[in-house]
């Protein structure tokens, strides 16, 4: 008998971050702040019970050997005997800053638990999926708020338990911009000087931030932080810098992309004379079981 189960995950966009470093992976993490976003991943568990246990993950209908994925779904089985099929489909590109990876992970995690009627505390799906996305080098602070959805203030590291992540609800159009190459996260953050430079602007910034937590400066700093830590190349920070004709506009991290609020028509014109285009909104609701 085959059960079934279905999870949603928003997308997350961070604006600026400090790297925290711990070797436990439940405690290592990034202060930060950003956005989760109505696009997300839209995963399917299918599970049923066979001696010879194997863990098929499929993306947009495509078997891929998706590592966070697979983690992930083996740590919520444990001990478990089963044939499992991951079916995670999303519309947002990876590699650009939109927290896909993430949301994968959480999607899974949700979706898994529901298929396996193991009844995992929430926070812990929510842990073991932060743990693996610290573990694989594909990110350290876009699960704990996506779990939340909302404008997020991310003050203390880590996975529940760990984390102090304030969420503020708030409505907005945005437009995800696509401008340039994929941007691995783990060849940023295994690069001492882009670490370094990162901490040294994004901490002040989170203070920065707790003291005016408002959409308007989340974009501000966010674009602040891009040009002063150098993650923002040439041509992203051109489209940044024009963006402010028409509304305002941050880098994705890590991504060469660009999130972006105001005149959406007078935007996305601007948009596609550098790249791809998708308009969304904010998921004020957090990763659910659908």
């Amino acid at each position: 008998m085959v059960s079934e189960g279905e999870a949603f995950c928003p997308g997350h966009v961070t604006a600026f971050f400090e790297v925290h470093e711990d070797p436990d992976p439940r405690k290592k993490g990034s202060r930060g702040a950003g956005l989760s976003l109505s696009l997300g991943v839209r995963t399917v568990a299918r599970v049923r019970d066979d001696i010879h246990p194997t863990i098929d993950v499929l993306v947009n209908g495509r078997r891929q050997k998706a590592e966070v994925t697979e983690r992930v779904a083996q740590k919520v089985l444990g001990d478990r005997s089963c044939e499992v099929k991951i079916l995670s489909d999303t519309s947002l590109p990876v590699s650009q800053g939109f927290g896909v990876s993430a949301a994968a992970a959480l999607s899974t995690a949700l979706a898994l638990d529901d298929a396996l009627g193991t009844k995992i505390p929430r926070d812990e799906l929510v842990a073991i999926a932060h743990e693996t996305e610290v573990e694989c080098g594909t990110g350290l602070g876009d699960v704990v708020p996506a779990s939340m959805g909302g404008m997020d203030m991310r003050l203390k590291p880590g996975a529940p338990g760990h984390a102090d992540v304030r969420k503020f609800p708030v409505e907005a159009d945005l437009l995800l911009a696509v401008i340039g190459a994929e941007m691995p996260t783990k060849a940023v953050l295994q690069d001492p000087k882009k670490v370094v430079a990162i901490n040294r602007i994004g901490g002040a910034f989170v203070d920065e931030f707790s003291r005016d937590p408002t959409l308007e400066r989340l974009f501000e700093l966010g674009a602040r932080f891009a040009e002063g830590t150098g993650l923002a190349d040439k041509r992203v920070l051109e489209v940044i810098r024009a963006s402010r004709m028409f509304g305002r506009a941050t880098m994705a991290m890590l991504g060469n992309s660009v999130v972006a609020t105001g005149n959406r028509e007078q935007l996305a014109t601007l948009y596609l004379k550098f790249g791809t285009l998708q308009r969304c909104g904010i998921d004020n609701e957090g990763a659910r079981v659908l």
